[in-house]
């Protein structure tokens, strides 16, 4: 079991990639603080993974509100004795146009400063001292590409990869190791919210994955896994596509 007796802290963790990737960590012998904002979700992912033989803990908040953010990892080194995981998984998008700054400065909040402000609690509370611990960010395609009509998406993305390079090269004295997994179009609620809200862009991406269909939860959660693990090691400020190939069929010459 390559996470027996670790603390492993996943925001955006009651449906979707992180509630996969937690129910993955549990099985491989971890000890799981699930983060969400919906108290009743939240209690619902703990108690599938308990039901499976699992160890899960549920810290409710905004993973955008600082104050909640350390208060959060404070709470699980106290109940737990430190973190040795972290995934900043939870994101959210919405399509908008270039002008709408209130959806913009939410979009930001939740998928880059929240990042920032779990990865500086665990590495300050407990793994700086311990000189050891992984952090995976949850990023995007869309953190090397555009299009048009979510602006603030993408340039949240843009920035957690460039977050994830700059906390690996500054931590990696301390033995913290930050790596980055950029999903492509992946089977969440996320996904079925945009195809909602815009079906033909979502049809045309879906047409554009070498692989030829859309990825499952699980097989991001095991990207982040293999990024947390001991196999991973050596590894640090790698961003990471997980996408059927359709980062690499982007380019000047892609196909229409």
């Amino acid at each position: 079991m390559r996470f027996k007796d670790k603390i492993v802290v996943i925001t955006g963790a009651a449906s979707g990639m992180g509630l996969a990737a937690a129910r993955k960590f549990a099985a491989e012998g971890a000890t799981v603080a699930l983060n969400d904002l919906k108290p009743e979700s939240l209690e619902a992912a703990v108690g599938s993974i308990r039901e499976a033989g699992g160890n899960a803990v549920a810290i409710a908040g905004d993973v955008a509100d600082e104050a909640v953010a350390e208060a959060s990892i404070r709470e699980v080194v106290d109940r737990l004795g430190r973190v040795d995981v972290l995934v900043n998984n939870a994101g959210v998008s919405t399509i908008q146009p270039a002008t709408d700054y209130a959806v913009w400065r939410r979009t930001m909040a939740i998928n880059l400063d929240a990042p920032f402000y779990w990865s500086r609690a665990a590495a300050t509370l407990t793994m700086i001292p311990n000189r050891s611990g992984a952090i995976v960010n949850v990023s995007s395609n869309a953190g090397f590409a555009a299009f048009p009509g979510d602006v603030g998406y993408i340039a949240s993305k843009h920035g957690v990869t460039g977050l994830t390079k700059a906390l690996a090269v500054e931590w990696a004295q301390y033995g913290i190791r930050v790596n980055c997994l950029c999903p492509g179009l992946t089977e969440t609620n996320m996904i079925k919210q945009m195809e909602t809200l815009d079906a033909n862009r979502f049809v045309e991406r879906r047409r554009r994955i070498p692989m030829g269909r859309i990825g499952k939860p699980e097989e991001q959660a095991d990207a982040m896994l293999f990024l947390a693990s001991g196999e991973a090691s050596y590894v640090t400020g790698l961003i990471m596509n997980n996408d059927g190939g359709q980062m690499a069929l982007y380019s000047g010459f892609s196909p229409n």
